[in-house]
């Protein structure tokens, strides 16, 4: 799919918090599915953490999936003028997990009552403690497999065509809540190859624990993906890891059993060989990761039911070392 299939009729206004490569992915598939005759003002509106990065915005986003840039309005997330056009209904937020709360909390004094709460991060813990404060009827979680990255800022590249998936942390049905099909039919959903779950909370614990087993080694053999088999310590680990992680899962409430998690992160490792993990690009950027929303989670989450966890202890003290270099470097 491309961000140019046929657009459909009254848009819905949407912001979006978190201006990296999928909210700029996002923003350019919901702009250019738009009609604009149909309505009046554009459907997305970027939040911008500051005037700072306000000023460096040069108004528009470039995709590689579209013959031209989209102008696509943004502001900075403490706007106060008061005018009604200030509530927020439907935000979809793209920031890195660690960023999410304090992120949302800019914004909710312009949340409606009934705004929804579109979550992109990785990891289960935001979505979890955002589902407790805000209700599950009012937040979203979605999980893709789209790759997209930043030549820079606000120019995107759709690198991978992969699928989404979307649903709430409430009990698992076999039929489909209208809220979650009305969002979907409000959502990009050929663009981005969107879908309903009616069990999201198994599908982030799998990607979780893929993500706990992969995302940390890649930054401690600075290594991509496919490395992790080949390199002899790197692959030690990795077994260890799994095990580990495969034993826990069953005794942590809510999460699903993965007895063949070591055969699914190999396939993953063998389809994804020559990337590079999200970790070990922060890393290299200087950035802070998202290990506490990782490894960091699933430790305390044992921690809290006594289980032991050495191997992704070991894994996680490391990370936190290479993380503080990282970051003052």
């Amino acid at each position: 799919m491309t961000l140019t299939d046929k657009p459909i009729p009254t848009p819905t206004r949407w912001h979006i918090l978190g201006a990296g490569a999928m909210g700029c992915l996002w923003a350019c598939a919901m702009h250019s599915r738009s009609v604009p005759e149909a309505h009046t003002g554009a459907p997305v509106t970027l939040l911008l953490r500051n005037r700072a990065a306000l000023s460096s915005y040069p108004g528009h986003i470039t995709c590689s999936d579209l013959p031209q840039s989209l102008n696509v309005p943004a502001r900075t997330v403490c706007h106060d003028s008061g005018t009604t056009t200030d509530v927020i209904n439907n935000l979809l937020v793209a920031t890195k997990a660690q960023d999410t709360m304090a992120a949302i909390a800019s914004v909710s004094s312009q949340l409606a009552p009934d705004s929804r709460l579109v979550l992109l991060q990785n990891g289960l813990k935001v979505q979890q403690e955002l589902s407790r404060l805000y209700g599950t009827a009012r937040v979203f979680c979605l999980s893709t497999s789209q790759g997209a990255w930043l030549r820079e800022p606000f120019n995107v590249v759709h690198a991978g065509d992969g699928d989404t998936w979307l649903g709430q942390l409430a009990p698992a049905s076999a039929e489909t809540p209208a809220p979650l099909q009305r969002l979907l039919d409000m959502l990009p959903a050929q663009q981005l190859n969107i879908r309903i779950d009616n069990n999201i909370g198994d599908r982030l614990w799998r990607k979780l624990a893929i993500n706990c087993a992969i995302n940390a080694l890649t930054v401690i053999h600075d290594c991509r993906n496919g490395e992790l088999l080949h390199l002899p310590d790197a692959r030690q680990t990795l077994t260890a890891l799994c095990n580990e992680i495969s034993q826990l899962l069953p005794e942590i409430a809510g999460a699903p059993a993965m007895p063949d998690l070591s055969a699914q992160v190999q396939h993953v490792l063998t389809v994804t060989a020559d990337n590079v993990s999200s970790t070990l690009q922060d890393i290299r950027r200087g950035r802070a990761t998202e290990i506490d929303h990782l490894n960091g989670y699933l430790c305390n989450l044992a921690a809290q039911q006594h289980l032991p966890c050495p191997v992704n202890q070991s894994v996680l003290q490391q990370m936190r070392v290479i993380e503080s270099q990282a970051l003052r470097a």
